[in-house]
């Protein structure tokens, strides 16, 4: 599976979140918000004025490498498995005016590196601005690197 920050490729799908837990899923018609694999609701995009992501973020480039190597280290010295689930944050979706907000499940502890969230934000706002390019999103590895891209500027 193709990662970027909060970002990731599912089949037929953009995912934000941890796609085993809590995550909203961003087809070309519609945004799902998803509990694993249980589906919690369906909103068309037509409906969604915005989109916001509230997680923790950081400057250090490689967040989730630095998280995993400590959670290991902690591991081996303690010889027992550490139960280090990421607290959720949280996402707000704007439908029709009205703001929702639900858990957004991260996929590691510590924070996503700060400009892979802004690029998540910007290929949100791009993708309910410009309705034709919706259709990428059957197509989402592309979408990553246009996420990366959008996240340099």
């Amino acid at each position: 599976m193709k990662r970027y920050g909060p970002l990731i490729v599912v089949p037929g799908a953009l995912a934000i979140g941890d796609p085993g837990r809590h995550h909203l899923r961003l087809t070309p018609d519609a945004v799902l918000f998803r509990r694993g694999t249980e589906d919690t609701g369906t909103v068309a995009w037509s409906q969604v004025d915005r989109v916001m992501l509230d997680v923790p973020t950081t400057r250090f480039r490689l967040p989730g490498l630095a998280s995993t190597l400590v959670i290991g280290a902690l591991t081996f010295l303690t010889l027992d498995s550490l139960d280090l689930d990421p607290d959720d944050g949280s996402i707000e979706v704007t439908i029709g005016g009205e703001p929702t907000t639900g858990p957004l499940s991260r996929h590691h502890v510590g924070g996503y590196w700060a400009p892979t969230v802004d690029g998540a934000h910007r290929l949100l706002r791009h993708l309910i601005a410009h309705p034709e390019q919706r259709a990428l999103l059957a197509r989402p590895e592309s979408l990553l690197d246009v996420a990366a891209k959008l996240a340099r500027r």
